[in-house]
């Protein structure tokens, strides 16, 4: 491979073929964006399993259900710190009688 001005010159047996530095250069600056993406990916990916596993320690889940969350969590980070956000994290909104009833005096 000889360079040959702005372009690079391949011989191959059935003649000469150039390659564009700017196709070269593209091809270059995409691998790095992609790998840039990938590594976002990643951390994004285990920055959601720990602020799950943490969410579900911290939530009013019984011990067993954290312990099945903790194993889903583990199992399927990805999958399973973004069900526990869409699905586990509701609490259940206990009834409290005294707080439902109206008391005339005090209004």
């Amino acid at each position: 491979m000889t360079a040959a001005g702005h372009n690079f010159v391949v011989s191959t047996g059935k003649g000469m073929v150039q390659v564009h530095v700017a196709a070269i250069q593209f091809a270059q600056v995409f691998a790095g964006v992609a790998a840039v993406g990938l590594i976002a990916l990643a951390i994004a990916h285990v920055l959601i399993a720990v602020v799950a596993v943490i969410s579900v320690v911290g939530s009013e889940q019984t011990l067993g259900m954290k312990a099945v969350w903790f194993l889903l969590i583990w199992a399927m980070p990805l999958i399973g710190g973004v069900l526990w956000f869409l699905v586990g994290r509701r609490e259940r909104a206990r009834w409290n009688p005294a707080a439902s009833t109206r008391n005339p005096a005090t209004q």
